[in-house]
Protein backbone atom coordinates (compact mmCIF):
# COMPACT_ATOMS: atom_id res chain seq x y z
CA UNK A 1 0.00 0.00 0.00
CA UNK A 2 1.08 3.57 -0.39
CA UNK A 3 2.92 6.05 1.97
CA UNK A 4 4.05 9.59 1.00
CA UNK A 5 6.52 11.20 3.55
CA UNK A 6 6.15 15.16 3.84
CA UNK A 7 8.38 17.59 5.22
CA UNK A 8 7.13 20.40 7.26
CA UNK A 9 3.67 19.16 6.66
CA UNK A 10 0.50 21.13 7.61
CA UNK A 11 -2.40 19.03 9.62
CA UNK A 12 -5.76 21.29 9.62
CA UNK A 13 -7.52 19.83 12.86
CA UNK A 14 -11.49 18.81 12.65
CA UNK A 15 -13.59 22.56 13.60
CA UNK A 16 -16.24 22.88 15.86
CA UNK A 17 -19.05 22.36 13.52
CA UNK A 18 -17.49 20.81 9.99
CA UNK A 19 -15.90 17.81 9.47
CA UNK A 20 -17.90 14.63 10.51
CA UNK A 21 -21.11 14.80 10.74
CA UNK A 22 -21.78 17.81 8.99
CA UNK A 23 -21.56 16.73 5.27
CA UNK A 24 -19.37 16.35 2.52
CA UNK A 25 -18.66 19.81 1.36
CA UNK A 26 -17.78 20.54 5.24
CA UNK A 27 -14.97 18.40 5.81
CA UNK A 28 -11.75 20.81 6.55
CA UNK A 29 -9.31 18.25 8.55
CA UNK A 30 -6.40 16.57 7.06
CA UNK A 31 -3.05 17.22 5.79
CA UNK A 32 -2.71 20.31 3.68
CA UNK A 33 -1.87 19.15 -0.51
CA UNK A 34 0.54 20.62 -2.74
CA UNK A 35 0.39 19.93 -6.15
CA UNK A 36 1.39 16.55 -6.88
CA UNK A 37 0.03 14.82 -3.64
CA UNK A 38 -2.76 12.22 -3.33
CA UNK A 39 -6.67 12.60 -2.16
CA UNK A 40 -5.46 10.50 0.91
CA UNK A 41 -3.98 13.68 2.52
CA UNK A 42 -7.60 13.99 3.08
CA UNK A 43 -10.58 12.35 4.37
CA UNK A 44 -11.80 8.96 2.12
CA UNK A 45 -14.67 8.07 1.42
CA UNK A 46 -16.67 6.05 -1.21
CA UNK A 47 -13.30 6.73 -3.04
CA UNK A 48 -13.42 10.32 -3.33
CA UNK A 49 -11.38 12.98 -0.97
CA UNK A 50 -13.73 14.40 1.41
CA UNK A 51 -12.30 18.20 1.39
CA UNK A 52 -13.74 21.84 1.54
CA UNK A 53 -10.54 23.24 0.38
CA UNK A 54 -11.51 26.75 0.44
CA UNK A 55 -12.99 25.80 4.06
CA UNK A 56 -9.89 24.33 4.72
CA UNK A 57 -7.66 27.68 3.60
CA UNK A 58 -9.21 29.90 6.54
CA UNK A 59 -7.38 27.34 9.05
CA UNK A 60 -4.47 28.54 7.23
CA UNK A 61 -4.38 32.00 8.35
CA UNK A 62 -3.55 31.17 11.81
CA UNK A 63 -0.08 30.93 13.22
CA UNK A 64 0.48 27.08 13.20
CA UNK A 65 1.73 24.69 16.02
CA UNK A 66 5.13 23.39 15.53
CA UNK A 67 5.65 19.39 16.08
CA UNK A 68 9.13 18.34 15.90
CA UNK A 69 10.21 14.56 14.69
CA UNK A 70 8.57 12.35 12.18
CA UNK A 71 4.74 10.73 13.05
CA UNK A 72 2.64 8.72 11.48
CA UNK A 73 -0.79 10.46 10.49
CA UNK A 74 -3.94 8.52 11.47
CA UNK A 75 -6.61 10.83 10.67
CA UNK A 76 -9.82 11.85 12.28
CA UNK A 77 -11.60 10.60 14.65
CA UNK A 78 -15.50 9.53 14.46
CA UNK A 79 -16.85 9.58 18.16
CA UNK A 80 -19.78 7.23 16.49
CA UNK A 81 -19.03 3.21 16.71
CA UNK A 82 -19.88 2.43 13.30
CA UNK A 83 -18.00 5.14 11.64
CA UNK A 84 -14.66 5.16 13.82
CA UNK A 85 -14.46 1.39 12.67
CA UNK A 86 -15.61 2.04 8.56
CA UNK A 87 -13.39 5.29 8.65
CA UNK A 88 -10.71 5.73 11.21
CA UNK A 89 -8.59 2.56 11.65
CA UNK A 90 -7.57 1.84 8.56
CA UNK A 91 -4.32 3.57 8.23
CA UNK A 92 -2.59 1.35 11.28
CA UNK A 93 -1.22 -1.04 9.12
CA UNK A 94 1.43 1.67 8.52
CA UNK A 95 2.41 1.51 12.11
CA UNK A 96 3.21 -1.94 11.82
CA UNK A 97 6.09 -0.94 8.92
CA UNK A 98 6.84 2.12 10.70
CA UNK A 99 7.17 2.54 14.08
CA UNK A 100 10.57 2.15 14.78
CA UNK A 101 11.00 5.56 12.89
CA UNK A 102 8.27 7.28 14.52
CA UNK A 103 7.81 9.81 17.52
CA UNK A 104 3.88 8.63 17.63
CA UNK A 105 0.90 9.01 15.68
CA UNK A 106 -1.43 11.99 15.00
CA UNK A 107 -5.69 11.47 16.20
CA UNK A 108 -7.35 14.23 14.83
CA UNK A 109 -10.25 14.10 17.58
CA UNK A 110 -13.69 15.77 17.10
CA UNK A 111 -12.80 19.15 19.39
CA UNK A 112 -16.30 19.18 21.44
CA UNK A 113 -15.78 15.92 22.40
CA UNK A 114 -11.88 16.18 23.26
CA UNK A 115 -12.91 19.51 25.20
CA UNK A 116 -15.15 17.52 27.14
CA UNK A 117 -12.36 15.10 28.24
CA UNK A 118 -13.74 12.88 25.64
CA UNK A 119 -10.57 11.90 24.15
CA UNK A 120 -11.32 8.10 22.77
CA UNK A 121 -14.50 6.43 23.15
CA UNK A 122 -14.21 3.46 25.57
CA UNK A 123 -14.65 0.82 22.78
CA UNK A 124 -11.97 2.06 20.67
CA UNK A 125 -9.33 1.39 23.28
CA UNK A 126 -9.89 -1.92 22.61
CA UNK A 127 -10.41 -2.11 19.14
CA UNK A 128 -6.85 0.00 18.82
CA UNK A 129 -5.47 -2.56 20.88
CA UNK A 130 -6.69 -5.58 18.79
CA UNK A 131 -4.67 -3.79 15.76
CA UNK A 132 -2.07 -2.91 17.59
CA UNK A 133 -1.37 0.31 18.18
CA UNK A 134 -1.36 1.46 22.19
CA UNK A 135 -2.81 4.34 23.32
CA UNK A 136 0.53 6.02 24.60
CA UNK A 137 1.48 6.54 21.20
CA UNK A 138 -1.17 9.02 20.09
CA UNK A 139 -0.97 12.51 19.97
CA UNK A 140 -4.24 14.33 19.77
CA UNK A 141 -4.26 17.33 16.94
CA UNK A 142 -6.37 20.04 17.93
CA UNK A 143 -5.02 23.36 16.28
CA UNK A 144 -3.51 23.99 12.92
CA UNK A 145 0.23 22.08 13.18
CA UNK A 146 3.10 22.14 11.00
CA UNK A 147 5.14 18.50 11.31
CA UNK A 148 8.91 18.58 10.84
CA UNK A 149 8.31 15.09 9.23
CA UNK A 150 5.04 13.28 8.92
CA UNK A 151 4.45 9.66 7.03
CA UNK A 152 0.86 9.87 5.72
CA UNK A 153 -0.45 6.16 4.66
CA UNK A 154 -3.48 5.93 2.10
CA UNK A 155 -6.29 3.98 4.05
CA UNK A 156 -6.15 0.19 3.29
CA UNK A 157 -10.66 -0.12 3.12
CA UNK A 158 -12.83 2.78 2.88
CA UNK A 159 -16.59 3.21 3.40
CA UNK A 160 -18.27 2.23 0.52
CA UNK A 161 -15.10 0.33 -0.94
CA UNK A 162 -13.69 -2.69 -0.27
CA UNK A 163 -10.90 -3.17 1.26
CA UNK A 164 -7.21 -3.68 -0.77
CA UNK A 165 -6.05 -7.30 -0.84
CA UNK A 166 -2.79 -6.09 0.57
CA UNK A 167 -4.88 -4.81 3.59
CA UNK A 168 -6.56 -7.79 3.83
CA UNK A 169 -3.43 -9.80 4.28
CA UNK A 170 -2.10 -7.07 6.75
CA UNK A 171 -5.61 -8.13 9.08
CA UNK A 172 -4.42 -11.72 8.60
CA UNK A 173 -1.08 -10.74 10.62
CA UNK A 174 -3.14 -10.18 13.34
CA UNK A 175 -4.32 -13.28 14.28
CA UNK A 176 -7.25 -12.76 15.91
CA UNK A 177 -8.40 -16.47 16.41
CA UNK A 178 -5.05 -17.44 18.51
CA UNK A 179 -5.73 -14.04 20.58
CA UNK A 180 -9.15 -14.67 21.11
CA UNK A 181 -8.37 -18.34 21.85
CA UNK A 182 -8.96 -18.53 25.53
CA UNK A 183 -12.08 -15.46 25.62
CA UNK A 184 -14.90 -17.30 26.88
CA UNK A 185 -18.25 -17.94 24.49
CA UNK A 186 -21.59 -16.14 26.40
CA UNK A 187 -24.09 -18.16 28.17
CA UNK A 188 -26.28 -20.31 25.87
CA UNK A 189 -24.13 -19.83 22.81
CA UNK A 190 -25.07 -21.84 19.98
CA UNK A 191 -22.81 -21.41 16.31
CA UNK A 192 -26.20 -20.00 14.71
CA UNK A 193 -26.21 -16.18 15.49
CA UNK A 194 -28.58 -13.97 15.40
CA UNK A 195 -27.75 -10.00 16.39
CA UNK A 196 -30.64 -8.24 17.40
CA UNK A 197 -31.10 -4.17 17.20
CA UNK A 198 -34.06 -4.73 19.73
CA UNK A 199 -32.57 -2.07 21.85
CA UNK A 200 -32.45 0.33 18.91
CA UNK A 201 -36.17 -0.54 17.75
CA UNK A 202 -36.90 3.23 17.52
CA UNK A 203 -33.44 4.17 16.05
CA UNK A 204 -33.09 2.84 13.00
CA UNK A 205 -34.30 -0.72 12.54
CA UNK A 206 -37.59 -2.60 11.65
CA UNK A 207 -41.00 -2.83 12.60
CA UNK A 208 -41.70 -5.70 14.41
CA UNK A 209 -38.55 -8.12 14.33
CA UNK A 210 -38.66 -9.00 17.75
CA UNK A 211 -41.37 -11.71 16.38
CA UNK A 212 -38.51 -13.04 14.40
CA UNK A 213 -36.31 -12.99 17.54
CA UNK A 214 -38.45 -15.57 18.99
CA UNK A 215 -39.18 -17.70 16.16
CA UNK A 216 -35.14 -18.10 15.30
CA UNK A 217 -34.69 -18.72 18.88
CA UNK A 218 -37.29 -21.83 18.54
CA UNK A 219 -34.69 -22.73 14.97
CA UNK A 220 -31.85 -22.85 17.38
CA UNK A 221 -30.64 -19.38 17.46
CA UNK A 222 -27.90 -17.82 19.76
CA UNK A 223 -29.82 -14.26 20.12
CA UNK A 224 -27.02 -11.47 20.67
CA UNK A 225 -27.34 -8.09 21.97
CA UNK A 226 -23.82 -7.18 21.21
CA UNK A 227 -23.95 -3.73 22.98
CA UNK A 228 -23.37 -5.62 26.00
CA UNK A 229 -20.42 -7.56 25.68
CA UNK A 230 -17.01 -6.30 25.87
CA UNK A 231 -15.28 -6.28 22.54
CA UNK A 232 -12.91 -9.38 22.57
CA UNK A 233 -16.68 -11.39 23.22
CA UNK A 234 -18.48 -9.87 20.24
CA UNK A 235 -15.20 -10.70 18.12
CA UNK A 236 -15.37 -14.57 19.89
CA UNK A 237 -19.27 -14.84 18.55
CA UNK A 238 -18.69 -13.90 15.41
CA UNK A 239 -15.17 -16.07 14.71
CA UNK A 240 -17.20 -19.32 16.24
CA UNK A 241 -20.68 -18.83 13.97
CA UNK A 242 -21.39 -20.93 11.43
CA UNK A 243 -24.34 -18.98 10.26
CA UNK A 244 -24.87 -15.24 11.22
CA UNK A 245 -28.09 -13.00 10.72
CA UNK A 246 -27.23 -9.23 11.32
CA UNK A 247 -30.41 -6.53 11.36
CA UNK A 248 -28.57 -3.79 9.43
CA UNK A 249 -26.78 -1.52 12.16
CA UNK A 250 -23.03 -0.50 13.36
CA UNK A 251 -22.23 -3.87 14.59
CA UNK A 252 -21.58 -5.19 11.36
CA UNK A 253 -18.28 -3.22 11.14
CA UNK A 254 -16.62 -4.68 14.11
CA UNK A 255 -16.25 -7.24 11.25
CA UNK A 256 -13.47 -5.05 9.48
CA UNK A 257 -11.17 -6.31 12.10
CA UNK A 258 -11.12 -9.47 10.29
CA UNK A 259 -8.99 -10.75 7.52
CA UNK A 260 -11.91 -13.39 6.60
CA UNK A 261 -15.13 -14.48 8.26
CA UNK A 262 -16.02 -18.63 7.95
CA UNK A 263 -19.76 -17.90 8.78
CA UNK A 264 -22.52 -17.69 6.00
CA UNK A 265 -23.95 -14.31 6.35
CA UNK A 266 -27.51 -12.61 5.96
CA UNK A 267 -28.06 -9.08 6.05
CA UNK A 268 -31.26 -7.97 6.67
CA UNK A 269 -31.25 -4.36 5.08
CA UNK A 270 -33.32 -1.31 6.73
CA UNK A 271 -32.17 0.87 3.72
CA UNK A 272 -32.89 -1.27 0.24
CA UNK A 273 -30.35 1.42 -1.27
CA UNK A 274 -27.38 1.27 1.29
CA UNK A 275 -24.01 -0.30 0.29
CA UNK A 276 -21.95 0.64 3.13
CA UNK A 277 -22.13 -3.24 4.49
CA UNK A 278 -21.21 -4.95 1.13
CA UNK A 279 -17.50 -3.48 1.31
CA UNK A 280 -17.19 -5.31 5.06
CA UNK A 281 -18.55 -8.99 3.63
CA UNK A 282 -17.49 -9.23 0.58
CA UNK A 283 -14.05 -9.66 0.43
CA UNK A 284 -14.22 -11.68 3.48
CA UNK A 285 -16.90 -13.90 3.30
CA UNK A 286 -17.85 -16.79 0.53
CA UNK A 287 -21.40 -16.60 1.84
CA UNK A 288 -23.32 -13.03 1.55
CA UNK A 289 -26.90 -12.54 1.19
CA UNK A 290 -29.33 -10.06 1.19
CA UNK A 291 -32.78 -9.19 2.68
CA UNK A 292 -33.95 -6.02 0.29
CA UNK A 293 -37.71 -6.55 0.25
CA UNK A 294 -37.92 -3.29 2.72
CA UNK A 295 -40.16 -0.25 2.49
CA UNK A 296 -38.67 2.65 4.58
CA UNK A 297 -41.51 5.56 5.30
CA UNK A 298 -41.06 8.86 4.61
CA UNK A 299 -39.31 10.95 7.33
CA UNK A 300 -41.42 12.35 10.24
CA UNK A 301 -38.95 15.85 10.33
CA UNK A 302 -36.91 17.85 7.52
CA UNK A 303 -33.48 17.05 10.03
CA UNK A 304 -30.34 16.19 8.64
CA UNK A 305 -29.85 12.23 8.50
CA UNK A 306 -33.96 11.46 9.44
CA UNK A 307 -34.10 8.69 7.51
CA UNK A 308 -30.98 7.09 8.64
CA UNK A 309 -32.66 6.43 12.24
CA UNK A 310 -36.49 5.67 10.36
CA UNK A 311 -38.37 2.71 11.14
CA UNK A 312 -38.62 0.34 8.34
CA UNK A 313 -41.68 -2.06 7.53
CA UNK A 314 -41.29 -5.66 5.58
CA UNK A 315 -43.56 -8.20 5.88
CA UNK A 316 -42.33 -10.82 8.13
CA UNK A 317 -44.12 -14.00 6.41
CA UNK A 318 -42.08 -12.87 3.43
CA UNK A 319 -39.05 -12.74 5.49
CA UNK A 320 -39.04 -15.95 7.04
CA UNK A 321 -40.00 -17.84 3.85
CA UNK A 322 -36.60 -15.89 2.26
CA UNK A 323 -34.65 -17.34 5.60
CA UNK A 324 -35.82 -20.74 4.50
CA UNK A 325 -35.10 -20.65 1.40
CA UNK A 326 -31.68 -19.39 1.58
CA UNK A 327 -30.86 -22.19 4.38
CA UNK A 328 -30.76 -20.24 7.63
CA UNK A 329 -34.38 -21.48 9.32
CA UNK A 330 -36.11 -24.65 8.24
CA UNK A 331 -38.97 -25.17 7.00
CA UNK A 332 -40.68 -25.52 10.71
CA UNK A 333 -39.76 -21.97 10.87
CA UNK A 334 -43.29 -20.30 12.27
CA UNK A 335 -43.85 -16.59 12.34
CA UNK A 336 -46.96 -15.94 14.55
CA UNK A 337 -49.62 -14.78 12.60
CA UNK A 338 -50.32 -11.86 14.61
CA UNK A 339 -46.80 -10.22 13.59
CA UNK A 340 -48.61 -7.14 12.23
CA UNK A 341 -49.96 -5.81 15.85
CA UNK A 342 -46.13 -6.53 16.91
CA UNK A 343 -45.39 -4.07 13.83
CA UNK A 344 -48.04 -1.39 14.81
CA UNK A 345 -47.58 -0.90 18.44
CA UNK A 346 -43.75 -0.32 17.23
CA UNK A 347 -44.92 2.39 14.86
CA UNK A 348 -47.59 3.83 17.60
CA UNK A 349 -43.90 4.34 19.29
CA UNK A 350 -42.17 5.54 16.88
CA UNK A 351 -44.53 8.10 15.79
CA UNK A 352 -44.51 9.26 19.66
CA UNK A 353 -40.89 9.51 20.01
CA UNK A 354 -40.38 11.56 17.24
CA UNK A 355 -43.38 13.41 16.14
CA UNK A 356 -43.02 16.76 16.76
CA UNK A 357 -45.77 18.39 17.15
CA UNK A 358 -44.99 22.34 17.05
CA UNK A 359 -43.68 21.95 13.80
CA UNK A 360 -45.27 24.01 11.81
CA UNK A 361 -45.29 21.15 8.64
CA UNK A 362 -46.14 18.43 11.03
CA UNK A 363 -49.47 18.09 9.40
CA UNK A 364 -47.72 17.54 6.28
CA UNK A 365 -45.12 14.99 7.30
CA UNK A 366 -47.48 13.40 9.62
CA UNK A 367 -50.13 12.71 6.57
CA UNK A 368 -47.38 11.38 4.33
CA UNK A 369 -45.62 9.00 6.84
CA UNK A 370 -49.48 7.35 7.48
CA UNK A 371 -50.47 7.24 3.82
CA UNK A 372 -47.24 5.04 3.65
CA UNK A 373 -48.08 2.75 6.38
CA UNK A 374 -51.56 2.36 5.25
CA UNK A 375 -49.87 1.54 1.82
CA UNK A 376 -47.88 -1.23 3.39
CA UNK A 377 -50.47 -2.95 5.33
CA UNK A 378 -53.16 -3.22 2.40
CA UNK A 379 -50.10 -4.70 0.65
CA UNK A 380 -49.51 -7.29 3.14
CA UNK A 381 -53.30 -7.86 4.16
CA UNK A 382 -53.52 -8.36 0.67
CA UNK A 383 -50.42 -9.75 -1.01
CA UNK A 384 -50.78 -10.06 -5.28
Amino acid sequence: MDLVIKKNALVVPQTLYKDFGAGMGQFAHGVVRDQGDPDYFAHMRNGKAFINEKLQARHLQEQPEKLAGKWLYLGGLHNHFGHFLAECIHRIWAWHEYRDQCSGVLFLPNIKQFELGHHLPGYSKAILDFLGLEESAIRYVTQLTEVEELLVPEPGSQLFVAAKADYIKFLATLKLAQRLHREALPSGYTPKVFVSRKKYRMNGSIAGLDVLENSLQQEGYFIFYPENYPIAVQLKVYQEAEKIIFEEGSAVHLLELFAKIKADVLLIKRRPSSRSFDCVFKPRTKCYIKYIDVMTPPPLTSAKFADVNALSLTDLDNLGQFLVAQGFASAALAIPPDWRDKVKADILGYLLKNARLESPSMDEFIVGYLQSIDDFFQQTDNPA
